[in-house]
């Protein structure tokens, strides 16, 4: 048996549960038990699971390095991404942005002028705003895919643009002078990343080092910035002028 079987056969065995005993994935991948205890020692030491007595335990983010290493190991990009809960990707992707101090919005819903858009996380740090769309396919990641999906993207913080500062506070953002909106891309391969006309991919896996490297300010990157202080003072003289105009009237 080879790696690559033995990966798939556990990802496939601990889909939607974080235990499952080693007798379990013996009959799944049907090896003998010598053979799939060697693999789970030899996956252990790389931090992939946790063998307790004659169970074996994977938490979420174990179970995506699996996935990554089952990729390595040539396993078919189609079938892993099937494996895989699309709510476990979004998680991961939301534990790396709030490890790196980012607070989170999940599923942003919107409407600009009169249509109804979403993004999937939104990380909030000083003054940038990371709007990540979150692919986790089931079938290959082609070019034209990746650059339909990064377009898509750039429209919706363009869209989010045009509605500040009215969501400034389901963000939390209220009191920030300037909003830096960043559109990504998260993938689950590793053959996609890079930039797009300015917006980046990002493995997923690869997501954590990119948020310590890169720079919001990079002029490479597709950014819109918006000015919330000059926003805020528009609509509070709109506002004002407003009242006064009912005040005369009455």
């Amino acid at each position: 048996m080879v790696m690559r079987d033995f990966l798939m056969g556990l990802l496939e065995s601990t889909r939607g549960r974080a235990r499952v005993p080693v007798s379990h994935l013996c009959e799944s991948i049907r090896e003998s038990t010598e053979l799939i205890r060697r693999n789970m020692v030899a996956c252990e030491k790389k931090g992939l699971l946790r063998c307790v007595d004659d169970w074996v335990e994977i938490d979420s983010e174990q179970r995506l390095l699996l996935a990554m290493e089952a990729l390595k190991a040539n396993a078919d990009v189609g079938r892993v991404c099937r494996v895989l809960d699309w709510r476990e990707f979004e998680e991961l992707t939301s534990k790396a942005l709030e490890a790196n101090g980012f607070r989170i919005a999940k599923h942003l819903v919107f409407k600009h002028d009169g249509r109804r858009h979403e993004i999937d996380l939104v990380g909030s740090k000083e003054p940038l705003l990371m709007c990540a769309d979150c692919k986790h396919w089931s079938s290959g990641l082609g070019r034209m895919r990746v650059q339909t999906a990064a377009k898509r993207q750039f429209e919706r913080i363009r869209f989010l643009a045009g509605e500040m500062p009215r969501l400034a506070d389901r963000l939390g953002i209220t009191a920030w002078r300037r909003a830096v909106i960043l559109p990504t891309v998260i993938t689950l391969s590793d053959t996609t990343r890079g930039l797009y006309e300015g917006i980046p991919i990002i493995p997923i896996l690869r997501l954590r080092s990119f948020l310590n490297e890169f720079n919001p300010l990079d002029r490479e990157l597709a950014t819109i910035v918006v000015n919330l202080r000059q926003l805020q003072e528009e609509a509070s003289s709109r506002s004002l002028k407003c009242f006064l105009s009912q005040a005369k009237a009455n």
